[in-house]
């Protein structure tokens, strides 16, 4: 027969064993939520400069973008300028758990999409950059693709080879579409000429004034039809 002392023993180690467990659960469950945090972050992390380049080029050819959902479901952000801020803040509220998904981003083509490609195709053949040098004296005139490090550029037919283009990376492991985003400026400061050459004829289109990506995608040398 038990003792009263050895009763009141079980007893307690009855809820030593029952707290040891429950404090071994919470921990259990901080870890794995901790751990399905982190891995929530770095997928959404890995994910939003592919992400980035889809807004990106939705803006930059006045497109719809849609929005498709793990479970299939999806919605359409009509043409937007600022389409790169949205997919960003998409991905913040994925990260906060707002979103339970990462969303799957396609450009809708519409009858313009050419146009801008076309556009995109006959500034990267024909527009140069001339620096001036610490003397003001300009440099030789350079393409964009040779000014910002990128491979010769040849002609885009589709969406789907401009998205692989966009896609590709610089020696510095940076998309072509970031590598574009500042054309030919150090520290934002652009001192020389931009120039669109064709046949052998240069028309100076601005001088001491960068462009942009934005401008890539735009008429910028207007008396050429």
């Amino acid at each position: 027969m038990e003792t009263e002392a050895g009763v009141t023993l079980k007893n307690k180690l009855k809820k030593i064993i029952i707290i040891t467990s429950v404090l071994s659960l919470i921990f259990v469950a901080i870890v794995v939520k901790e751990y399905a945090e982190k891995r929530r972050i770095d997928r959404a992390s890995k994910y939003y400069s592919e992400a980035g380049v889809i807004g990106t080029l939705a803006a930059l050819l006045r497109a719809d973008l849609k929005c498709t959902d793990n479970k299939g479901e999806s919605l359409i952000i009509e043409k937007d300028k600022n389409m790169a801020r949205i997919v960003e803040r998409d991905i913040s509220d994925y990260i906060d758990g707002e979103k339970k998904s990462l969303y799957k981003y396609t450009i809708i083509e519409d009858e313009d999409t050419k146009k801008y490609i076309d556009i995109f195709n006959d500034n990267m053949q024909h527009i140069r950059i001339s620096k001036k040098d610490s003397n003001g004296n300009f440099t030789p005139a350079k393409t964009i693709s040779e000014e910002e490090g990128l491979e010769e550029f040849k002609e885009i037919k589709d969406l789907d080879e401009l998205i692989k283009y966009m896609y590709k990376k610089t020696e510095n492991g940076a998309y072509y579409i970031y590598a574009l985003e500042f054309i030919g400026s150090d520290n934002y400061d652009f001192k020389g000429k931009i120039i669109y050459e064709r046949d052998g004829i240069e028309n100076i289109i601005y001088e001491d004034r960068d462009i942009r990506i934005w401008d890539l995608f735009s008429k910028i040398y207007k008396d050429y039809q």
